[in-house]
């Protein structure tokens, strides 16, 4: 998983015809440009992102950004669409400020099946790094996955 930052400029801010090419023409010459969804525009650094804002202020179209994970492997759930966007080039982004990850500590084989039965409503998805599997749920169920894990007795190892 990689941080990155979208940011987002305000639905239909440009009404001018060619108005919306000369902004990503702009954006291009501005920061390097790593992918894009819709009004969203995902570079790869935060002053990039910084830089990015005070252009799009000057135009008067900035919206927000938002720190995003670009994973590699990630498999969605149906909630997915609620935490984060797919791309233009497919790529998979989950909204920093939404989610939280975590992975098992050393599970033995049988041990997480109730667990991870439980978890099932409440996962955005999962990502394989390696032997490791992360799995991602929503920032607020996070005492409550601790607590199923507990419950199940599951070792549990939030990612930073």
């Amino acid at each position: 998983m990689t941080l990155c930052y979208g940011v987002e400029m305000k639905p239909d801010s440009t009404k001018k015809p060619g108005a919306l090419a000369q902004v990503v023409r702009k954006t291009a010459s501005l920061v390097a440009v790593s992918d894009r969804d819709a009004g969203i525009s995902i570079v790869e650094t935060k002053e990039e992102a910084l830089r990015l804002k005070e252009y799009y202020e000057s135009q008067n179209i900035f919206e927000d950004i938002h720190p995003l994970i670009r994973t590699e492997t990630f498999q969605p759930t149906a909630l997915f669409r609620d935490y984060g966007l797919i791309s233009a080039a497919h790529r998979y982004y989950l909204f920093t400020d939404l989610i939280f990850s975590f992975h098992l500590i050393n599970p033995q084989p049988g041990e997480p099946d109730q667990f991870l039965f439980q978890l099932e409503e409440h996962l955005i998805g999962t990502e394989t790094k390696g032997q490791k599997k992360i799995y991602y749920a929503d920032r607020a169920e996070r005492e409550l996955i601790e607590k199923y894990a507990s419950a199940y007795n599951v070792s549990i190892s939030v990612n930073s």
